[in-house]
């Protein structure tokens, strides 16, 4: 019994234990409250209407007239009414104007003063075109180049064996390269001296009474051989018949007296470009009897001819100067130029529209009918010039044309019967407009309107038709906008709901177990810069969730929503 009530309690507790973890472990796993997701397409699209471009161009009419007040104009008389028929000839209005000849001939000025621009600018491109480019000849990387190590002592010391350094002078003198590690004493010194010695010549000596001899036939005492043929000898060969390495004598050279001066040199390492530890003259008297006696001078004001000359440096490349600038600064000069030229085209043609309105106002204050029709709108002045609006308007069923042009690029894109959009400079006032036609002939290169596309491409002329509820007119221009005439299809999923991750692409989407699933996604091009083109790992019929929150993770429960709810925090 005792047994009994200690395993009930025991039993009970491990239960509630088990339990508790079980719910634990469920809840984790079902991370929270469930995470809203959306349908693609209320985030995403399938296909669009490509890439916008835009051309510009004047307004012409067909049997319609539209008449425009300016703020220099008074309308003195409206000659018709609203509804009336008018012929050809007849007189619609007639206003006086505070616009002179002045005003006109400042206009004139204007459009002459541009053209000399362009005339100008015409000339510079063209100067421009026939600039030779500066050329830089490609330096060759010089690799670093050890110093030669020389070449390691074989003894303890060597002797320079340049024959124009006989040791007659300090300046001339030989030179003794010893090893770091050899001991100086004297019997160094003279094996210096004895081995110095076979590269100088004796020095001459005092001219004597030759002795007249007893026996002729025996000979008097050899004189030594001064041996011209030898590079011992530096007064006598020329430098191109000197050996590089002269003859050392074999034999013991003889007792005559003899000077000559040696620096001592030692180098670190025992190669001869080693550092100079040290350098030391050394003058040297050799008597008669073979004994040599030695002083020291001071040799740091003379040069080592034992290191090599340094290499004459290589001659710098040429520079080509030309015109002073670069292919690709004369690249860049050039197409600023260009689009210089394209501006005062643009300029040109709005400031000889300006005037050809200008010259109609300064004629004889009278507007007369162009066309035979009705008169479909009349306005105040006052209200007409408050909406920019016409004051009148004459119709006989006409509208509106629109000449542009597009690129050869995106000829195929536009088609005729394709909507466009028009938006008059003057009034702000949109439009939508028709393709009327696509020419097969390009513009010639000064002529025609002008687009945003390549300006390196053909240009090829269409017409837009505006019917005749628009408020145009004649001589003035407008924008063009239009697009591809069909549309591109893929899978284009809005910004915010796609993330990265170490250069990676992914969503987060309802899986198909109805959990919260991570999948990385391949995208494209982007649109606008609000939308990414996905290529693989999402179709339009997912449903997709917003990838921030403390719940979107892998394994969430979802909540199929609507997009309103992501807006409603």
């Amino acid at each position: 019994m005792k047994l009994r009530k200690i395993l009930i309690p025991v039993i009970c507790i491990l239960l509630t234990l088990a339990i508790g973890a079980g719910c634990w472990f469920y809840f984790s796993q079902k991370g929270g409250e469930p995470v809203n997701v959306y349908s693609f397409m209320n985030i995403g699209m399938t296909e669009f209407w490509g890439d916008q471009q835009e051309s510009y161009g004047p307004v012409t009419t067909e049997n319609i007239q539209t008449v425009f007040l300016t703020s220099t104009q008074t309308v003195t008389e409206i000659a018709v009414s609203l509804g009336d028929q008018v012929k050809k000839g007849d007189l619609l209005m007639t206003f006086d104007t505070t616009l002179t000849d002045i005003s006109l001939d400042r206009k004139r000025l204007e459009v002459d003063k541009l053209e000399l621009e362009l005339t100008n600018a015409q000339k510079e491109l063209k100067r421009i075109n026939g600039m030779k480019p500066m050329v830089i000849p490609e330096s060759k990387p010089q690799e670093p180049t050890e110093p030669d190590p020389g070449t390691p002592l074989s003894g303890s010391f060597q002797i320079s064996t340049n024959p124009k350094y006989d040791g007659s002078t300090p300046e001339l003198a030989l030179i003794c390269w010893l090893k770091s590690d050899t001991a100086f004493s004297e019997d160094v010194l003279d094996a210096i001296a004895e081995k110095a010695a076979a590269y100088r010549t004796p020095a001459p000596t005092e001219p004597t009474e030759p002795e007249e001899p007893t026996e002729p036939e025996e000979p008097t005492e050899p004189e030594v051989p001064t041996e011209p043929e030898t590079p011992t000898d530096p007064e006598t060969p020329t430098d191109s018949e000197v050996p590089t390495e002269p003859e050392i004598p074999t034999e013991p050279v003889g007792t005559e007296p003899l000077k000559f001066y040696v620096v001592i040199k030692v180098t670190s390492g025992n190669t001869s470009l080693g550092q100079t530890l040290t350098w030391q003259g050394l003058s040297v008297n050799r008597d008669a009897g073979g004994n040599y006696t030695y002083w020291f001078y001071d040799a740091s004001g003379f040069a080592d001819h034992t290191v090599p000359a340094a290499p004459a440096p290589e001659p710098e490349p040429e520079i080509d100067y030309g015109s002073g600038f670069t292919a690709a600064q004369i690249a860049e000069l050039r197409a600023q130029q260009e689009k210089t030229i394209r501006d005062l085209q643009f300029q040109i043609k709005m400031a000889k529209a300006d005037y050809k309105i200008m010259e109609t106002e300064v004629s004889d204050g009278n507007v007369y009918a162009q066309i035979d029709g009705t008169v479909t709108d009349l306005l105040s002045p006052e209200e007409a010039l408050l909406t920019m609006q016409p004051v009148m308007k004459v119709s006989s069923g006409g509208g509106f044309y629109v000449e542009g042009s597009v690129s050869e690029l995106q000829k195929d894109n536009l088609l005729i019967g394709q909507e466009v959009t028009v938006n008059d400079w003057n009034t702000g006032m949109v439009y939508t407009g028709t393709v009327q036609s696509v020419s097969d002939y390009p513009l010639p290169d000064d002529g025609g309107m002008y687009g945003n596309g390549n300006p390196n491409v053909s240009l090829y002329p269409f017409a837009v038709y505006i019917d005749g509820s628009a408020d145009l007119q004649a001589g003035s221009y407008v924008n063009v906008t239009f697009s591809a005439a069909s549309m591109e299809s893929g899978i284009y999923l809005e910004n915010p709901f796609l993330r990265t991750e170490q250069g990676k692409s992914y969503v987060y989407l309802r899986g198909e177990d109805g959990l919260l699933e991570k999948r990385y996604v391949t995208t494209g091009r982007s649109l606008w810069g609000n939308y990414t083109e996905i290529l693989d790992g999402l179709t339009a019929e997912d449903f997709v969730a917003f990838p921030y929150g403390k719940n979107v993770k892998a394994g969430a429960q979802t909540l199929e929503s609507d997009i309103s709810a992501l807006y409603s925090y």
